[in-house]
């Protein structure tokens, strides 16, 4: 299995709980808590504070298994609101900022951050992801939810709303049923 700890993202052997290999780029943090991604052979990681996020490759080395950074890139850090990947993208927010990104996964470049959207946007510090039905539902700390098309041409709010009763900020993951 795969994990991200405080000393960096792991991969362990789950039938005898022995470590196969070590990322330890984004260890020694504050706090680790964006669950990796496993993408076939590829593992994409981030941490927020500041940190970033990372591809590794893992194959096979003997009995063991050998890991390799495919890149690094600090302006895709993610600190609690989780992320997600829809085809060859990632989304996530920066940090807390609550300005969510949307990048190329395999790459690392970055497409989009809802800072450089138009308009008046709903919706002020972290934000939690969920992807369905072709939308990212983008729950911000502070009540609002948005709807926004998971497409790598810009972050485009269709609708907005505020939960009901959220007078304090709560960074709760949205759930779509």
């Amino acid at each position: 299995y795969v994990t991200l700890t405080a000393s960096g993202t792991i991969g362990v052997d789950a039938a005898t709980g022995k470590e196969l290999w070590r990322y330890e780029k984004l260890g020694r943090n504050t706090a680790n808590i964006p669950t990796p991604i496993v993408l076939g052979d590829q593992i994409f990681t981030a941490a927020g504070y500041r940190m970033g996020a990372a591809l590794l490759t893992l194959s096979k080395d003997g009995d063991g298994i050998s890991m390799k950074e495919e890149y690094y890139e600090g302006d895709l850090r993610n600190k609690h609101g989780g992320l997600v990947v829809v085809g060859e993208y990632v989304y996530g927010d920066s940090d807390d900022q609550g300005n969510p990104y949307c990048a190329e996964w395999k790459t690392g470049k970055i497409k989009w951050k809802r800072s450089q959207a138009k308009g008046k946007l709903k919706g002020r510090g972290s934000a939690s992801l969920t992807y369905a039905d072709g939308h990212l539902y983008v729950r911000y700390s502070d009540g609002w939810v948005a709807l926004v098309p998971a497409s790598p041409t810009g972050y485009k709010e269709v609708s907005a709303f505020k939960i009901p009763n959220s007078n304090a900020n709560s960074w709760a993951h949205p759930v779509v049923i």
